[in-house]
């Protein structure tokens, strides 16, 4: 025999032996009819693979050879637990050739689950509820000789799906989580995110994000019978996070890793400690005017400041390199969608491969954006991270008004003075410790810059950032050369704006780089949470 020949009983002994075992039982409850049936298909298939005919592919040969071999089998004698499939699709036609006259219940129900809605509901009609041609014909409003089509390609869907002996997707019984987001306003609903709340739609997302799928792939994917998935389907697509075109699905928005340690560390690798050396060096060379009253009303030593100089200066910089150099979408340009919202959506889901740590830096480095910016309206603004140890829902649980009443207190209002509105809103802040109560009065514990000052701080922002772009721009060539390769090209237009929050490790890895040259105070229960929030006029 040639190595081809060999090759293939190889694989018919190791990959489809215990496959074919499995169909004969499935088949035949007997077991010696079942093993029989066993038997004659693997003859059937060594005796053709020993002739040396070409054999395109083994999958479908195999189950054809087995499907024609059961309905042999069938002729010669009558199984009472065998279910005749002519008993629920009778026809003028002979489908016994076709394969499909004999065939078990559950395998029918798989595959009218899976069938294109049009195809289904024809074949409910015609042969569960026994209508004509002519009144399905009205009761879908379409031609006659369409219903026949129909009629005549869901056959072929059935023989094609007996054949093949269809298997379900990983997703089916191991799905996967995606999380949603969005910039800029979600919708009244909370809309992207609200979407995306069931398993069954986050799965239909990830499977139809590399590439377009049908619904009958959708639902092989997530074994989810057909109607649900073109439910789900249809307002996922009216909801505006997948497109139709055809008969295919595809999701309309970028799903990022949920681990992307790999670029942080091509970004530290590249930039560092170089970046944080230069902008040292800066603020160095200013630290007595930074460290003055005016720009420090809180009174904080300067490795307390640099907690929030790291912060300020890297983040005013990067805003500008992300509008002049990123390619974001902004303003009038985010699209409309339906129910009030304005927004893109970014999802994050575990459907690739996690990419390791060399160096240890998923201590300091969970996703939470990598980094979580934070901006309380215009006023206010702090980076979480995950080595701060502090949960960065609790800036989200402050009331509006609060940092107004703050800006007030410092400026020189006397809180006994306040309103009892305002009161209320100043025990927020003390509970918060924003404030802390000492015997000397109520301390300041987070950085405040009035407007001249932050005049002052923008100039200094300025001249640095020709210094800063530099490694920005590599920064930058590192992410979009990594997310080119993962990214749907019809996606790319929206990179720019989902991609440039991975410049946010510019911050962290600042002060990551001042924490252990131990430039940066320690932090401790009463001020680990503001350590890198300020606040303007």
């Amino acid at each position: 025999m040639t190595d081809n020949q060999n090759e293939l009983l190889s694989v018919l002994q190791d990959e489809y032996l215990p496959k074919i075992y499995s169909f004969s039982r499935m088949k035949i409850s007997r077991l010696h009819d079942a093993d029989e049936l066993a038997g004659e298909i693997i003859l059937q298939i060594v005796k053709y693979i020993r002739q040396g005919k070409p054999i395109e592919n083994m999958n479908a040969f195999v189950w054809k050879v087995s499907h024609n071999t059961f309905c042999k089998l069938l002729r010669q004698k009558k199984y009472g637990n065998t279910v005749y499939l002519t008993e629920f699709i009778p026809s003028d036609e002979n489908i016994e050739d076709d394969m499909i006259i004999k065939e078990d219940i559950k395998s029918l129900r798989r595959e009218l689950s899976l069938m294109p809605e049009k195809y289904r509901q024809t074949v409910i009609l015609y042969y569960f509820d026994g209508k004509t041609y002519e009144e399905i014909a009205k009761i879908i409003s379409k031609p006659s000789g369409t219903v026949k089509w129909w009629l005549h390609e869901a056959k072929k869907f059935i023989k094609e799906g007996m054949n093949t002996m269809r298997e379900f997707g990983e997703k089916s019984y191991k799905p996967a989580n995606l999380v949603m987001s969005c910039q800029n306003n979600p919708g009244a609903d909370m809309e992207p995110m609200s979407c995306a709340k069931r398993k069954s739609a986050q799965n239909i997302l990830l499977a139809a994000y590399q590439k377009p799928l049908t619904v009958q792939e959708l639902s092989l994917e997530l074994g989810i019978a057909a109607p649900y998935i073109e439910d789900e389907t249809e307002y996922l697509t009216e909801q505006q996070l997948m497109k139709k075109s055809g008969d295919k699905y595809q999701t309309d928005f970028v799903i990022l890793p949920d681990v992307t340690i790999g670029v942080v560390e091509k970004i530290y690798e590249s930039c560092f400690p170089d970046y944080f050396d230069e902008l040292m060096d800066l603020l160095e060379s200013n630290k007595e005017k930074l460290i003055s009253k005016p720009f420090n009303p809180a009174g904080f030593t300067w490795n307390r400041l640099l907690w929030m100089y790291l912060h300020l200066f890297t983040d005013k910089n990067l805003d500008r390199f992300r509008v002049e150099a990123c390619k974001g979408i902004y303003g009038d340009d985010i699209p409309e969608r339906p129910n009030g919202g304005k927004w893109i959506a970014l999802g994050w889901g575990n459907i690739f491969d996690e990419i390791s740590a060399k160096n240890g830096w998923k201590e300091y480095f969970s996703w939470d954006g990598p980094v979580h910016k934070m901006s309380h309206g215009e006023m206010t603004q702090g980076y979480f991270h995950y080595w701060s140890g502090v949960d960065s829902s609790v800036f989200f649980d402050i009331p509006v008004g609060v940092f107004a009443v703050c800006r007030d207190i410092i400026k020189g209002i006397d809180p006994d003075k306040l309103s009892e509105e305002k009161k209320l809103l100043f025990s927020n802040a003390i509970e918060n410790k924003l404030f802390i109560k000492t015997d000397d009065g109520f301390k300041l514990n987070y950085c405040f810059i009035g407007k001249e000052q932050m005049k002052f701080v923008k100039s200094l922002c300025d001249g640095f950032y020709e210094n800063a772009s530099v490694y920005f721009k590599k920064a930058w060539n590192i992410i979009i050369g990594e997310f080119e390769k993962i990214v749907p090209k019809n996606l790319h237009w929206q990179m720019g704006n989902i991609l440039s929050n991975y410049l946010n490790p510019f911050v962290t890895c600042s002060l990551y780089e001042a924490y252990n040259k131990g430039i940066l105070s320690q932090p401790d229960e009463n001020t680990k949470t503001w350590l890198s929030l300020f606040a303007t006029e």
